[in-house]
């Protein structure tokens, strides 16, 4: 009896094991839909799970990488915008496809720097060729809920004309950053705080790296503009990039589209030639950041310098450019940046660059000269004047007491007259303590100078008490000559609307800017803004008659600059002139007064 009930039991579990064997996969197969493997959040709602999936290859995606694949996305799109359509699939073998082919493809689903992926493929089968797929067309800023994510792994195609705001990784990656326009640092037209964070915060959904579509690092030749980088022949934060076309990736590092064919580049943001010289009656003054010229002068072993040059070769390159800037300012006083603090004896940095800078014009500068040297820190700061312009009537004087005893470069200060109008000033050169190198200590007094995420990053404690310090040091009359007519200039590494310069304006200064044509001195991480600035005493501040940001090098790629390191031979030749153009990362500030 218990056999007979065993019988029909084993009969039926032979039934259902044939039920269950799997059925050979064919392009009729039920699949799941790209969409659903994307899901809406940052990661797949897969996430681990072997599906199978059909979509179109785009294109080939970083072949030279460990991690060569493909970029296949759905043939017909689901109703839902906030799902993506693109998925990477990480494969060898995926030269063997091209642009159009329609695949069935079954794999796990991985969430690769935060690509969604398929990977581990048990079965590839191609289903058609030539499917026509065309690109989403994006525009900048992304229109609120999209976002970038619901974007990831598909074809898109920007029909607006793009910006580049940033070529730092030009040299390094083959980068660019683009946007809808130029964007600008938010605390320098925002207060820092919950205003500046907004707009930083709305800025994300305006910009997107450009790729090269190479993994390799140090691309020779740069892969833009096409036309071929050169010393002559520059991209430009402000040009016009037109045709973007490419597919959305994601790494370790954020969004980056990698194009699909070659966009074009229209020079929108040209090369300012030389600034207007001026009347022989008025008094220019400038500041310039000479990108750590060090000379290697007093040191057992010059070269590599410690923070500069790091061979003679390169010292030459780099002077070279330096002077070109500084002979065509036209200049009367100029206050000189992160100048090597080594004297001012022959061989100095300054005394070199005075010296060849004097070869190159035909009214020569000299230098001021402090009795106390300038601080103990590697860079200092310096003045150098035509004597045919305006003549010394003080000490010239240097503030090395707290707070410029360390993070800051003390600054120089120094009394001139000004022979064709009579008029007597006073001009300190500065050049406050930046916004990296966090400090790492956690006491409440060091922690006052980390972020505090109002976007003036770290150590803007220290800046406003160095912006203090600075005003209460210049009423002393440092120089022993009093005068109304005072000027700071200089690198305060804070922008427009951050503390340091609001606490000289409080102290009684006036910001002194083109309010037609605001410029920029300095370009980070996508956004541009001012960090050199010049105020002045009221006196002073009504004789201004312009004022300009000389844009020879903040908008230029890194890539031109003197040195020479993961250069070729034929590219220190293709990418370097003796010209202004990125002679330091800063562009000089000109201060132009009418007596």
């Amino acid at each position: 009896m218990r056999i007979l009930l065993l019988a029909p039991c084993v009969a039926l579990l032979l039934s259902l094991a044939a039920c269950s064997k799997p059925q050979p996969l064919s392009c009729d197969s039920p699949y799941q839909a790209i969409a659903a493997i994307q899901g809406r959040t940052e990661q797949s709602p897969l996430l681990g799970q072997q599906v199978l999936t059909r979509g179109v290859v785009i294109s080939e995606v970083y072949p030279d990488s460990p991690l060569p694949g493909l970029m296949l996305q759905s043939l017909v799109a689901d109703d839902d915008p906030l799902t993506s359509e693109g998925i990477f699939i990480q494969l060898s073998a995926a030269g063997q496809y091209q642009h159009g082919d329609l695949l069935l493809l079954q794999g796990t689903v991985a969430e690769i720097n935060g690509l969604t992926s398929l990977v581990d493929l048990s079965h590839i089968t191609r289903c058609a060729t030539n499917q026509p797929l065309s690109p989403t067309a994006i525009t900048l800023p992304l229109s609120e809920p999209l976002s970038f994510e619901a974007l990831e792994g598909m074809w898109l195609s920007f029909e607006q004309d793009l910006v580049v705001t940033d070529s730092y990784q030009l040299g390094r990656y083959g980068e660019l950053m683009l946007a809808d326009k130029r964007l600008v640092v938010p605390t320098e037209i925002k207060p820092p705080g919950e205003e500046a964070k907004q707009h930083a915060s709305q800025q994300l959904r305006r910009m997107l790296v450009l790729d090269d579509g190479s993994w390799q690092e140090n691309p020779e030749p740069a892969p833009y503009p096409p036309s071929g980088l050169t010393a002559d022949n520059s991209i430009r934060l402000g040009d016009t990039v037109r045709g973007v076309t490419g597919v959305l990736f994601q790494d370790e590092r954020g969004y980056r589209l990698v194009p699909t064919s070659s966009p074009q580049f229209i020079s929108s943001n040209p090369r300012p030639a030389a600034p207007q010289p001026k009347q022989p009656d008025e008094l220019r003054l400038a500041v310039f950041n000479v990108l750590n010229f060090f000379t290697g002068q007093g040191q057992a072993d010059p070269f590599p310098t410690r923070r500069g040059a790091r061979t003679p070769a390169e010292l030459a390159r780099q002077q070279a450019k330096l002077v070109s800037a500084l002979a065509a300012m036209d200049a009367d006083i100029i206050g000189l940046i992160e100048l090597e603090n080594n004297g001012y004896a022959n061989g100095s940095a300054i005394a070199t660059l005075v010296a060849a800078l004097n070869k190159a014009v035909t009214t020569p500068y000299a230098i001021v000269e402090t009795t106390e040297t300038p601080g103990s820190d590697a860079i200092k700061v310096g003045l150098i004047y035509r004597p045919a312009s305006v003549s010394q009537t003080g000490i010239a004087a240097t503030e090395v007491a707290a707070p410029f005893t360390r993070l800051h470069r003390p600054p120089v200060a120094q009394t001139f007259k000004h022979l064709a109008s009579g008029k007597i000033l006073t001009v300190a050169v500065n050049h406050f303590k930046s916004k990296g190198g966090c400090p790492r200590d956690n006491t409440p007094q060091w922690q006052l100078q980390a972020d505090q995420n109002d976007g003036q990053a770290c150590w803007n404690a220290a800046r406003v008490e160095a912006s203090k310090a600075l005003s209460q040091w210049l009423a002393t009359n440092p120089t022993t000559v009093a005068s109304p007519y005072q000027l700071i200039f200089g690198d305060l590494n804070a922008y427009r609307m951050e503390d340091p310069v609001r606490a000289l304006e409080q102290a009684g200064w006036q910001h002194l800017a083109d309010q037609q044509h605001p410029g920029f001195s300095y370009a980070f991480r996508g956004r541009s803004g001012s960090l050199d600035h010049a105020l002045a005493s009221p006196e002073l501040a009504q004789y201004l008659r312009t004022l300009e940001h000389w844009s020879i090098n903040a908008a230029e790629p890194v890539l031109l600059e003197y040195g020479s390191r993961f250069k070729s031979a034929d590219a220190l030749q293709r990418l370097y002139a003796p010209t202004p153009y990125r002679s330091s990362d800063h562009d000089p500030v000109l201060v132009t007064f009418s007596f």
